[in-house]
C-alpha cells in the first residue's frame, strides 16, 4: 500500500481493493510471452506487468512507475 499526493493535492492511496487509481500496464510483447504459458492464474498477473499506473480521480493526470517499489514515477502526464 502507498501514497502519492498529485500535483493538483490530491492525497492518492492505493491500499482499498478494488480502487480506481491503480491500474496495470502491459506491453504487447508482455501479453504475447503470457498467452505462451499453459495457464496464467489472475493473481499473478500484477507481477508480470510492466507498467503500475495511477490516475488521479480529482485531474486525470496520469503517474506511471516502472518499479515495484512506488518509489518516483518515471513518467507523468496530464491531460490537454
Amino acid at each position: 500500500m502507498a501514497h502519492l499526493v498529485c500535483k493538483c493535492g490530491y492525497d492518492m492511496w492505493n491500499g482499498e481493493s478494488p480502487n480506481d487509481i491503480e491500474f496495470w500496464a502491459f506491453s504487447d510483447k508482455t501479453m504475447d510471452e503470457l498467452s505462451y504459458e499453459d495457464s496464467i492464474p489472475f493473481l499473478s498477473l500484477p507481477n508480470k506487468y510492466d507498467y503500475n499506473v495511477w490516475r488521479c480521480p480529482k485531474c486525470k493526470r496520469l503517474y506511471v512507475f516502472d518499479e515495484k517499489g512506488y518509489v518516483q514515477p518515471k513518467y507523468v502526464y496530464r491531460p490537454e
